[in-house]
């Protein structure tokens, strides 16, 4: 493949090229087939790691950088006032519910026994004519209603959920295409009844991620259905591999846990197939409601959720509008500590021994959320959730992101360091992934290019003596070649991946900035993040709106970064 040359890597070449040679084995992640849980039972993955969302790819320590000129002083770092240290908070379970409040019917709590049936207490409705694919508003939103019951120490989830599907497409649908990510491990994802409509039904298919409901009578173009779903989940182990679903013995993860109507876009259900590396997913925005119980309530573990939480008859209620999704991360070692960003509540959850790093991230994501609104447009959300976990990297989802444990540990005190960057980056997430949508399987640059050039974003306003060091620590350490506009399958291991779609493509925008200058660069991300709020964007939306703002050439630059237009 041809990698078009870059200004400042003559310097960093050699560096770069031992580094690639020494570590490329050690980093990029094999196909994995099978591994040993805690008990030693094994774990046998339907699809070979299905999504490694192993953000962005981070120096190891110690780091091989350039020892930059600069030097962090105290007044660089946030001030203890700023940050105090957190305290052994236990979880609120009375947290007031967001005002933006979204209130179906749940279903039922399921019993400890597989259900049987579904509820049908959540009438099906019609919806108003369809607006632009992309544009929703709350009564044209899928909305899912879910109750869980949880056995946290038998890694075990039984689950009624109720799904409510509007067609805004222009055709009729025959039938309706859900993506089952649990289902992608054996024996993980057991699914007990469905029913459309409150109806039972038996005339649907799963296979790998796709669970396809045939309905007896398309769907017309402006009408919605009820779509009911019984299942258990039984976790698999996830610590000390890629996957991030599961447990581990500190912790559960429950992300893309559940199933969901992905979009459809032209006749399509658009459903990439997962890859060993990278996110696969795309996702609409939708309305949440969700209930969780435990087998044992006496003794619940912690909850880190998309949302603050209500205690409502015993059960933790959660309610998020106009959200991609909703993640859960419970511990029973969980402490937590807030922060106000401009009236956005931001909760950082950690182990005990990490109380430090853990006070750090807190200011680090409540700086970036300021930040990131100003420059990008409003946080869409009331809160925004940090938590640290036993993945090996960060993962963003809507309204809660990731940090790995191995970051806090290695956290020096500074804002120089993976827990500062990656914070920072995770956080810029929730306006490039979760405001913005894109295909993150066909065109990730559009979240992760975004979201790297925000960390830069974030030291230029905050830190401007780093920006330097962090271009440095960043980009040149690993080395920024390869197409901005690779697909997760067209590098050949995750280092490619990430220095071709997150570091060149941080470059590219760059080099947009210094083409048009900042008046123009910063009045373009704007629009751009307004005109795409809520929407599944593509690089074509990317280029129509630069040109509302520059008649710049800069068809140089997209051939220098580009190999597909």
């Amino acid at each position: 493949m041809k990698i078009p040359f870059r200004k400042h890597r003559w310097i960093i070449w050699f560096v770069v090229l031992t580094l690639t040679l020494n570590a490329c084995s050690a980093i990029t992640p094999g196909i994995v087939v099978s591994a040993e849980n805690g008990e030693g039972n094994p774990i046998i993955l339907v699809t070979a790691n299905p999504q490694a969302t192993r953000t962005p790819f981070q120096p190891s320590y110690p780091t091989q950088t350039p020892a930059p000129t600069d030097t962090l002083t105290p007044s660089s770092t946030p001030s203890a006032t700023e940050t105090p240290l957190p305290t052994a908070t236990p979880l609120p379970t009375e947290t007031p519910l967001p005002t933006e409040t979204f209130t179906p019917t749940l279903p039922p709590p399921p019993t400890q026994l597989p259900p049987t049936s579904l509820p049908t207490d959540v009438p099906a409705s019609t919806v108003a004519a369809p607006p632009d694919p992309g544009q929703n508003s709350s009564s044209e939103r899928p909305q899912y209603a879910i109750s869980v019951l949880m056995d946290y120490a038998a890694h075990q989830l039984n689950v009624s959920e109720i799904i409510l599907y509007p067609n805004r497409t222009q055709q009729d649908l025959p039938s309706i295409a859900l993506a089952v990510n649990p289902n992608l491990w054996s024996g993980v994802f057991n699914l007990q009844a469905v029913s459309v409509n409150d109806q039972p039904s038996g005339n649907y298919s799963l296979n790998g991620q796709w669970l396809m409901v045939n309905l007896d009578a398309p769907l017309r173009s402006g009408q919605s259905l009820k779509i009911g779903i019984g299942y258990q989940l039984n976790l698999p182990y996830s610590a000390g591999r890629v996957e991030n679903f599961g447990y581990t013995e500190r912790q559960v993860n429950l992300i893309d846990w559940y199933p969901f109507v992905p979009p459809n876009i032209n006749g399509q259900w658009i459903l990439p197939d997962p890859f060993s590396y990278g996110e696969n997913l795309v996702y609409e925005k939708a309305d949440f409601r969700i209930s969780l119980n435990f087998t044992d309530p006496a003794n619940p573990p912690v909850v880190a959720a998309s949302a603050p939480a209500s205690s409502q008859d015993g059960a933790l209620v959660y309610n998020l509008p106009n959200a991609r999704n909703f993640t859960f991360s419970i511990s029973p070692d969980y402490l937590f500590s807030s922060a106000d960003a401009n009236g956005i509540t931001i909760y950082s959850y950690y182990f005990p021994e990490d109380a430090d790093a853990a006070a750090m991230v807190l200011e680090l994501t409540r700086m970036a959320v300021n930040t990131y609104s100003l420059e990008f447009g409003p946080y869409p959300h009331q809160t925004l959730t940090a938590c640290e976990t036993y993945l090996n990297d960060g993962l963003e989802t809507d309204g809660l992101y990731f940090l790995a444990r191995s970051f806090y540990q290695s956290y020096d005190g500074t804002v120089r360091n993976n827990l500062s960057t990656i914070a920072v980056h995770e956080t810029a997430h929730e306006w490039w992934y979760g405001a913005v949508g894109n295909n993150q399987a066909n065109e990730p640059w559009l979240d992760e290019a975004m979201a790297t050039y925000s960390e830069h974003i974030f030291y230029e306003d905050n830190y401007p003596d780093l920006v330097q060091w962090w271009w440095n620590f960043r980009i040149y350490s690993i080395g920024a070649t390869g197409w901005v506009d690779s697909r997760v399958y067209d590098t050949p291991g995750f280092r490619a991946y990430v220095s071709a779609v997150y570091f060149d493509g941080a470059e590219f925008i760059q080099a947009i900035r210094d083409r048009v200058g900042d008046k123009i660069f910063f009045e373009f991300l704007r629009d751009y993040f307004a005109r795409n709020n809520g929407r599944i964007a593509t690089a074509d939306d990317f280029f129509n709106v630069f040109t509302l703002h520059s008649n710049a050439n800069i068809d140089d630059l997209i051939h220098a970064y580009f190999t597909h237009r």
